[in-house]
């Protein structure tokens, strides 16, 4: 039986050009700043995207690269049947507002069960996100 899919979406303005962000996403030292313990990143389409944080190995795929504007990869667990790698989507949309960004991320395609746990991570990961962006800049926390 299918799970029917969810998703989660959230806008958040970040004190860092969208290019700075863009690259919070796409180069392994820059992510681990913000989300994970490695990172294995070849922002291309059809790239590998590998970011392991805490317990889950989240495996999936570059889809679209815009530089700076646009991200779209997949997301899944490795070895786990109900969220295998590469079954969901995160969408990254980066918007300039003058010196700052306003992102906002969409991940659809996610099981009923995960959604709201992804949520939360989302919750956590992206103040982290717009603190690390700042920090690359030279901007206090």
């Amino acid at each position: 039986m299918t799970m029917p899919a969810d998703s989660y979406s959230t806008s958040l303005r970040i004190e860092a050009p969208p290019e700075v962000v863009f690259e919070c996403f796409c180069d392994p030292r820059a992510m681990l700043t913000w989300m994970g313990e490695r990172a294995e990143l070849d922002p291309r389409p059809g790239g590998l995207f590998l970011l392991d944080v805490g317990p889950f190995r989240v495996r999936g795929r570059y889809v679209v690269v815009e530089r700076p504007s646009r991200l779209v990869f997949s997301w899944g667990f490795d070895e786990t049947p109900d969220f295998p790698e590469g079954s969901s989507t995160v969408e990254v949309s980066l918007t300039p507002e003058g010196t700052a960004t306003q992102l906002t991320l969409v991940h659809s395609g996610l099981p009923a069960a995960e959604a709201p746990k992804h949520g939360q991570g989302w919750t956590k990961y992206l103040p982290r996100l717009a603190a690390a962006a700042r920090y690359a800049q030279g901007i206090p926390r």
